[in-house]
């Protein structure tokens, strides 16, 4: 390539870029030429799930070596200790290469103090009274490290990244940011341009109106987690002074420290408490906001207007608290029922009737011990064949076909995903944290491999039966009020449309 001059360059768009190519225009406005295709009839097709083509059977034929699983001991895989102020100090041993992360640990986010996680994530675009933004930028740069923040519904972080041989200056760095931080009244003003920007954004992007917006509302209504949040007048009102105190505050408050590296625990927890400041008396975090989960109703039908073709249709129902003892036949469950190509969901709705373009449903487990269980069945078709599709995916969810050989198939496929699921690094120690907010103290993935080993169809079925057939589903619906036909969606309850800013609260 360093051969090539401008002379070829030319020689090349020459020869090329001539009078052999084609314009096509794109004109705004409805085409009055065109002509619609009537709807032709589908003829479902049999699902022939007992036949195979032969390079199937050739393919099964080939043995492949089984991983030996990997499951994680928290006890031997993180070293906790104290640092001298009485902060838990948590340690991962980086074997892998000269490198380091150090995160500080809040159990506190948007739910306890929406202010002080609009500070942290405020954060990262101001100076202190030693640098400015730019400047602590390329301080970190020269230092080879990087700084950043994470603010969420109930814990945030601030985390410093980079060469293990820069770790005590940059721990100084991070330090005098946190205690010297200054407000930028233009910095922030950008700041909430970006957020504003973001959500003029989430109104124009279906997937968030759709997953996020009105699954929240079925599952929560009208005061939901995705809609607390601060209007835009108390967004600009917003006093930066104040938020440059909660950044400040940040040493006052309870709180985690964890090291994934290369250097010995011992070491790296003496340049922690070195550098590290904090209170003498640290203040703990009080009662975040609840937002309880409601009972969801058979019936219930959420709607939201959308320029689109298609429509799109997400079912939701609760199931119980969490449970680790469902945890094994969700994965299997999902793998067969409701995920992939060859899942019953997609087979029976797609490749055999036609009446979606995507289909799949699911059994999720939440992230904290006192949330619920929630099934999700999801369909995207034509407008015109909302009815259909409705009424399919309710058939499946009360009546399971049950096909032993994709079961096995299904079986064989989270064992294998169990046995190369190896969690490493700093992994570990979020793996962990995980297992905490599930009210666990192990890696619940021994007990998921050693009982989806052992399971059978009947295990199945029976989970099917207590936990998928016969619950009240909520609908979801998005589409344009134009195409979508109400008569046939009221045949399933009652309608009730929102408006963009009742589904998002802005």
């Amino acid at each position: 390539m360093k051969s090539i001059t401008k002379a070829d360059l030319v020689k090349f768009a020459n020869r090329f870029y001539g009078e052999n190519y084609v314009v096509a225009y794109k004109h705004i406005g409805e085409d009055p030429n065109r002509h619609k295709v009537e709807k032709p009839k589908i003829t479902p097709i049999v699902v022939n799930r007992d036949v195979e083509s032969e390079f199937v059977t050739e393919f099964k034929k080939m043995e492949s070596s089984a991983m030996t699983p990997k499951f994680l001991d928290f006890e031997k895989d993180i070293s906790k200790a104290k640092l001298s102020s009485g902060i838990p100090f948590n340690y991962v041993h980086n074997k892998y290469n000269n490198t380091f992360t150090l995160t500080y640990i809040y159990d506190i986010g948007t739910f306890h103090d929406k202010e002080m996680a609009l500070a942290f994530q405020y954060l990262p675009l101001l100076g202190t009274d030693k640098y400015t933004a730019e400047e602590l930028q390329k301080e970190m740069y020269a230092l080879g490290l990087s700084f950043n923040v994470s603010a969420g519904d109930k814990r945030s972080s601030v985390s410093l990244s980079g060469l293990e041989e820069s770790l005590e200056e940059g721990m100084k760095l991070l330090e005098h940011i946190i205690s010297s931080v200054e407000p930028d009244q233009q910095k922030y003003d950008e700041f909430v341009n970006d957020i504003l920007k973001k959500r003029m954004d989430n109104k124009r992007n279906k997937r968030t109106i759709l997953f996020r917006g009105l699954v929240s509302r079925a599952k929560f209504g009208e005061n939901s987690p995705f809609t607390y949040n601060f209007s835009e007048i108390e967004l600009k009102s917003m006093d930066v002074n104040k938020l440059a105190s909660k950044v400040h505050s940040m040493t006052g408050y309870d709180h985690r420290v964890f090291y994934y590296g290369s250097k010995e625990m011992d070491e790296a927890k003496k340049i922690v408490e070195k550098h590290h400041r904090t209170e003498e008396q640290l203040a703990q975090v009080g009662d975040p906001v609840e937002f309880p989960e409601r009972d969801i109703n058979e019936g219930e039908i959420y709607f939201a207007d959308y320029d689109m073709v298609q429509a799109e249709i997400i079912l939701v129902a609760k199931d119980e608290k969490f449970n680790k003892e469902l945890l094994p036949y969700s994965l299997v469950f999902n793998e067969y029922f409701g995920s992939g190509l060859s899942s019953i969901v997609f087979q029976e709705i797609r490749e055999q009737k036609a009446l979606a373009y995507s289909a799949y449903s699911v059994f999720r487990a939440p992230e904290e011990k006192d949330d619920s269980h929630y099934i999700y069945a999801y369909v995207g078709t034509q407008a015109d064949k909302l009815g259909d599709a409705i009424k399919e995916i309710k058939r499946l969810l009360n009546d399971m076909p049950e096909v032993e050989e994709q079961f096995q198939g299904s079986k064989e496929s989270a064992i294998k995903k169990l046995e190369t699921d190896w969690i490493t690094k700093a992994s570990i120690y979020w793996s962990f944290e995980s297992a905490k907010r599930r009210g666990l103290d192990y890696d619940v993935r021994k007990d998921n491999y050693d009982v989806v080993k052992g399971m059978e169809m009947e295990d199945l079925r029976n989970f099917f039966n207590d936990h998928i057939k016969g619950k009240d589903y909520a609908l979801c619906v998005i589409g344009s009020k134009d195409n979508v036909d109400f008569d046939v969606l009221g045949e399933y309850g009652t309608v009730k449309e929102l408006s963009l800013e009742e589904i998002f609260n802005y």
